[in-house]
């Protein structure tokens, strides 16, 4: 069939794009979750309205690692095996920490024509960087003949951290007659508090003669919200107080825009760009820097310290060896990392939110079916991660609509799942982007989940209509 073909056509092109890290959830394929209009302001909602209020309207909360799971190195037993961790990591990996609270959205729907959206919510986004080779050097230790007389360099390491409110217009309209659908949207970022690693670079260096060993490099941080002079000194890192919301202290502006394109009654393809946008801090800044020249930490010369000592009395000189080493390192720790606080005349810096990219399909082989596929980029702070999902949403008249995914990211599957229950004017979903990694946390690097309860306007009118026309109450519901 001709819709057939083309579907063909869709996944050759859906599996020609990248895999790697990234996740998506149900919500991006399910229009039954309000998510999935502000994923692809394109796609309307089956209902003529929602509301969603407070934490109860789809919260969630994410944490990734792109590191082996725990499982890979640790045995049912309980033995930890380090050398095998080090082999199944990479050069750099990160930890991820991701939460979305929302506080209200409300939609308001056009039959297919035209769909108005608003939302606010709270984001809280956090990536950590981190190099293998710190792992190796703790294991192996510094003399090790793998590490020893080689630089080690320790510049991927980074903390990029920010929490920041969301208020967000979106569109969706049709352009041609039940053909074509194009959507756009605005974010209005207010931040409230940031952390950046601006600069990190330090290499660690073992002298292959006497063992001694040198740390050298600068490292700079800069922040908002968070006073760093009170923070290296143990003090409250807050530079507010009081209850209530904290106070913005910074801005920005993000952009969405999506297509739907529905080639035939059975095949339609899509796309989207969500969340092209930075917040800039403008207040509260501050910043700490380690000049490269006094970032340098001198360790024991142990040829030095033997060719010294008395072969005759040596136990009896190694404590005093000893002191002697932890005063020179306690003189040298004193100078190595005095902080240079940069105040009033630091510039504001920008951090980007989080932009994701999609394009793929979706086959409707019966009214009650349907399969989507998406290939997605997904950019987060400096990292870039690429992958593709495929997923089936079987839906039950306009009651309950389940779905179950399979996703490729990171050199591995995840398999996630949704459910989305009407009663009436209320809806409740819940989702989970990978449902082994909430079953199985040691054996996943990916854990994620959202639930959310709703109010869908329009019900009485739908049930109604339905009535008139001689169809059960159930009914179809409206669909793309």
């Amino acid at each position: 069939m001709d819709w057939m073909r083309k579907g063909l056509i869709g996944l050759g092109l859906f599996f020609g794009m990248w895999s790697a890290h990234a996740q998506l959830g149900p919500v991006e394929c399910m229009p039954e979750w309000g998510q999935a209009g502000w994923s692809n302001p394109a796609l309307l909602h089956p209902s003529g309205g929602q509301l969603w209020i407070g934490g109860l309207a789809g919260s969630q909360i994410g944490f990734s690692h792109s590191g082996p799971s725990a499982y890979d190195f640790i045995s049912a037993d309980g033995a930890v095996d380090p050398s095998l961790m080090l082999e199944r990591m990479d050069s750099v990996e990160t930890i991820g920490f991701r939460a979305e609270v929302p506080l209200f959205a409300l939609s308001f729907r056009d039959k297919n024509r035209f769909e108005f959206r608003l939302r606010s919510r709270f984001v809280a986004d956090q990536q950590f960087n981190y190099d293998r080779d710190l792992f190796a050097m703790g294991w192996k230790g510094n003399g090790h003949p793998d590490l020893i007389g080689r630089p080690i360099s320790f510049s991927d390491f980074g903390l990029n951290t920010q929490g920041y409110f969301d208020h967000s217009l979106s569109v969706g309209a049709m352009v041609t007659e039940e053909k074509f659908w194009l959507g756009w949207g605005v974010h209005i970022l207010n931040g409230v508090g940031a952390f950046q690693t601006e600069t990190f670079d330090a290499t660690w260096y073992t002298d292959s003669v006497d063992y001694s060993w040198t740390l050298e490099g600068e490292a700079a941080i800069q922040s908002a919200g968070v006073d760093l002079d009170s923070l290296v000194s143990n003090a409250d890192p807050l530079t507010y107080s009081g209850g209530g919301l904290p106070p913005i202290l910074g801005s920005g502006v993000a952009f969405d825009v999506g297509f739907l394109w529905r080639v035939s009654p059975k095949f339609s393809l899509e796309g989207s760009m969500e969340g092209r946008g930075s917040i800039r801090w403008l207040k509260s800044i501050s910043k700490q820097q380690v000049d490269p020249g006094q970032f340098v930490l001198q360790g024991m010369d142990v040829v030095g310290l033997l060719s010294s000592a008395d072969s005759l009395s040596l136990p009896d000189s190694l404590p005093s060896m000893f002191d002697t080493w932890a005063g020179d390192m306690a003189d040298s720790l004193q100078g190595a990392f005095e902080l240079d606080s940069k105040g009033d005349e630091m510039p504001a810096f920008s951090t980007p939110v989080q932009e994701t990219w999609r394009l793929g399909f979706r086959i409707r082989p019966s009214e009650s079916v349907e399969i989507t596929g998406l290939a997605y980029r997904q950019f987060r702070f400096d990292r870039r991660t690429d992958g593709f999902l495929l997923g089936l949403t079987h839906r039950i008249g306009t009651h309950v609509a389940t779905h179950v995914q399979a996703q490729f990211r990171d050199q591995s599957w995840s398999f996630g799942a949704g459910l989305s229950l009407r009663g009436g004017p209320l809806r409740i979903a819940a989702s989970a982007q990978n449902v082994p990694g909430l079953l199985y946390p040691l054996e996943s690097g990916h854990w994620q989940g959202q639930f959310g309860i709703g109010f869908e306007m329009g019900y009485k009118k739908e049930k109604q209509k339905r009535r008139k026309s001689g169809q059960p109450a159930t009914g179809k519901g409206m669909w793309h």
